[in-house]
């Protein structure tokens, strides 16, 4: 068995990704400074050029401005009307949006215990964001194991060290206080969808659960509170009541979806109805469905995969956007400390249509295009994406997966492959338009929701016909393989020999003999064989130590059954092929044997 990459190559590649990650993500900004004074005016063009100097050209909404209020002035939008150039009316909308934070010399002993308990805010300024990764819950793709609940003393004191405070009424502030402006807010028109009752798919007296848009994050943006899953909910569908008939004031989001993911999100109507929601993920109680889509089919079956604790640890910022995994397991209990499984399974696989013409935007082209069911039993950030594309089958539109598609962990212990992952993080950007994934579905604790008909359409099957009927239909007499079963991935197998025995689970180990041939069963291009050898291959089975084709074929045979199998170059060594024997683009054809699980 393989070990692990080395920490060094882990951190090697995480630095080798920062410049390409930098422009991409909305926490690497540099704001300009001004002293915010009627006698030095900064022109937003000043405030352009000093921001992208030697940087590639970041979008508005990034730029912010970092200025102090000046003696004298004690109203709150007229310090925001001087520093970003415009009038009190527009600086009054900044500050409601969200887009105006101050810097706070100290945080009264109520300020703290509000933000802890979720209770009132203080009169002239709302604190209006819980710090990345503390209190809002996990989102299946952001849920860390045997964590320990942060005490009100840790809180506190992580609280008097983050000093700047989203302000969100106009109010007034103390001159000689450092004042933070973003004076383009960033806008997502798409949560306005939310004035569509449909998409309001359950409420009760502690949860609501909506039908997100995509390109809507379910947490706010820097420069906008307003425009996000809970703000939104709350002013298009509100207002909603407690058990106790209190109006609430804001919901509560109780975990994460992408911004270009839509589905199923659960929200909350006070703090003790998020806590349940936590303690039912951590116990594992939570069940959530995705539909994906991709051009490339995905393997039946479940997938268990690694990715590396430090990267997806809350708090963590620099590093990759993208989430890279590890097909091989961890060699001892000790190492697996430093790894986080993730477990999916693919429930079903099969190939649809996608109608160009219904206003999305999307050219589906003459590829062919596969819908898949996924179950996710564990839930890590960008979980599905980041899987989905270490198996070769990334999301449409993931601009952020896509130019990594199929690499792995694994592969920076080869020299080679370091400088293709190089060159294809120049090329990950965050996506801008909807992916092909939705959180389908959601159930826990008597509560069950389905989200409304994604993006991209119903997902018809092909013409009509189902995966499964459609292969029965192959029965032209001028195919050789007429006999043969075909499955949504595009492998063909034919039982030769009927096993009696058990059939092995994703990560079993199983001992197999073969026989592998180009060109055909007669042909005489055998290129491998463990028969002539006298020595069977073990391997397990689910875990990406084989080529997908074999995976999937020996994942649904029993022990003693033999079978031949024709597998096209996506499930076998793709368009790079396999030294100087395989070539780019072949298809492999196998005769295999399972003889033994251990």
């Amino acid at each position: 068995m393989l070990n692990h990459p080395s920490i060094t190559k882990i951190l090697w590649f995480t630095n080798l990704a920062i410049a390409a990650t930098a422009f991409t993500t909305p926490h690497n900004k540099r704001c300009t400074r001004s002293i915010c004074n009627p006698l030095f005016q900064q022109s937003e063009e000043t405030v352009a050029d000093t921001v992208t100097t030697n940087t590639p050209q970041k979008p508005l909404w990034m730029k912010c401005i970092n200025a102090v209020v000046p003696s004298k002035v004690t109203a709150l939008n007229e310090a925001v009307a001087m520093v970003a150039n415009v009038s009190r009316e527009e600086a009054n909308n900044l500050i409601e949006m969200g887009a105006v934070w101050a810097k706070m010399d100290l945080l009264t002993d109520d300020d703290v215990l509000d933000q802890y308990y979720g209770s009132d805010y203080s009169a002239n300024i709302q604190y209006a964001d819980f710090p990345s990764g503390w209190g809002a819950g996990n989102d299946g793709l952001n849920e860390r194991e045997e964590e320990e609940e942060e005490s009100l003393d840790d809180y506190i004191e992580r609280q008097m060290s983050l000093r700047y405070r989203r302000i969100l009424t106009p109010s007034t502030i103390e001159p000689g206080t450092d004042i933070r402006v973003y004076p383009h807010p960033r806008r997502f028109p798409s949560c306005y969808e939310f004035a569509d009752q449909n998409r309001l798919l359950y409420e009760d007296t502690t949860f609501v659960v909506v039908d997100k848009p995509p390109m809507l994050p379910t947490q706010p943006e820097p420069s906008n509170y307003e425009e996000c899953c809970p703000g939104c909910v709350n002013l298009l569908m509100g207002p909603f009541t407690t058990i106790e008939g209190e109006p609430v004031q804001r919901p509560l989001i109780c975990h994460r979806v992408d911004s270009c993911v839509g589905g199923c999100v659960v929200l909350s109507k006070d703090g003790n109805g998020q806590k349940v929601f936590t303690d039912l993920q951590r116990q594992r109680k939570i069940k959530k469905l995705y539909k994906a889509v991709t051009t490339e089919p995905v393997p039946l079956g479940m997938h268990v995969h690694w990715m590396w604790k430090p990267l997806v640890a809350r708090g963590q910022v620099g590093g990759t956007a993208c989430q890279f995994v590890s097909h091989i397991p961890p060699i001892s209990r000790k190492k697996a400390k430093s790894w986080i499984r993730c477990v999916l399974e693919v429930v079903e696989c099969k190939p649809i249509s996608i109608d160009e013409n219904a206003g999305h935007g999307y050219n589906p082209g003459d590829k062919q295009h596969y819908q898949s069911t996924i179950r996710l039993v564990t839930g890590r950030k960008h979980q599905v994406r980041a899987q989905l594309a270490s198996l070769g089958c990334p999301l449409i539109r993931d601009t952020l997966y896509e130019p990594i598609a199929g690499l792995t962990l694994e592969k920076l212990e080869e020299e080679a492959s370091e400088e293709v992952m190089d060159e294809a993080m120049t090329r990950v950007r965050v996506p801008t338009e909807p992916i092909g994934l939705q959180a389908h579905a959601i159930l826990f604790a008597g509560v069950k929701a389905k989200a409304g008909t994604p993006w991209w359409g119903k997902g018809e099957a092909v013409d009509g016909v189902s995966t499964a009927s459609k292969a029965a239909t192959i029965t032209e007499t001028t195919d050789p393989y007429a006999d043969y079963t075909t499955t949504a991935s595009g492998m063909k197998y034919l039982i030769i020999k009927e096993g009696e025995g058990a059939a092995p689970s994703a990560g079993s180990t199983v001992k197999a003999h073969y026989t592998g041939w180009l060109d055909g069963f007669d042909s005489q291009k055998k290129f491998d064989s463990s028969r002539t050898q006298g020595r069977p291959l073990t391997f397990k089975v689910g875990t990406g130590q084989v080529i997908r084709g074999w995976d999937e074929s020996f994942s649904t045979m029993k022990v003693g059954e033999r079978r031949k199998i024709i597998l096209p170059s996506r499930l076998g060594y793709g368009d790079r092929g396999a030294g100087n024997i395989i070539p780019g683009g072949a298809t492999l054809y196998f005769d295999v044997e399972l003889l033994d699980i251990f």
